[in-house]
């Protein structure tokens, strides 16, 4: 049976921040998934089943994606529908909700939602479109990075090893501006010498550089 798999972003930070419709989706579907408890308003989805798990036992990233994809793809068909909760936006930076859209044991319905983007061009006083930012995934920066020019935002810079690379593929990069825990209480905007990217700054799930 090919079932229907609902994605609601969980936005950028603490559960104000869900949209109306995200709210609705969680009422109305009884069978829920979270990708991961580490995340504000997570608790925004009760009764949710973590998929947390994958983290902890698949080798690579590829294969948490993968892992997590199944998941949802047999508890779907089993029960006709599911909701899947992911950090900040369905469409920004997530892979999982790609695989879905390719995979054909599910029908997907993608629910939009508010992006750590948001958060972040308002606290740089910028327009992405007028300021021709790129946005970049930190675990990918030598590569997507490689000849641009211009601003970059670089997000998924959640582990000490990412900002070490990110530092390591220009000898002397420009001070940039580090952005974590965007919308919460504990909210920090640092401005940090290239050379101390990886020295000063305690990065988790919620960071980002401009």
């Amino acid at each position: 049976m090919r079932g229907r798999v609902v994605v609601i972003g969980l936005g950028p930070a603490g559960a104000e921040l869900l949209t109306a419709q995200a709210r609705a989706e969680i009422e109305r579907v009884p069978h829920r998934f979270l990708r991961t408890t580490r995340h504000p308003a997570a608790v925004a989805v009760p009764d949710a089943v973590s998929l947390d798990g994958r983290y902890e036992t698949e080798a690579t990233m590829a294969a948490v994606y993968a892992g997590i994809v199944d998941d949802l793809a047999a508890a779907a068909g089993e029960h006709g529908e599911v909701l899947y909760a992911v950090p900040g936006s369905p469409l920004v930076a997530e892979h999982t909700v790609e695989l879905l859209r390719a995979d054909e044991r599910v029908e997907l319905v993608v629910c939009p939602a508010v992006s750590f983007l948001d958060l972040a061009w308002d606290r740089m006083g910028v327009d992405p479109v007028e300021a021709g930012v790129r946005l970049v995934d930190g675990h990918d920066f030598a590569v997507a990075a490689a000849g641009a020019t211009g601003p970059l935002l670089v997000g998924q810079c959640d582990r000490p090893s990412v900002l070490s690379d990110i530092k390591l593929t220009v000898e002397d990069g420009p001070t940039v501006t580090v952005l974590q825990r965007l919308g919460l209480p504990d909210e920090a905007v640092t401005e940090v010498a290239w050379a101390d990217l990886d020295r000063v700054v305690e990065p988790d799930h919620l960071t980002s550089v401009w």
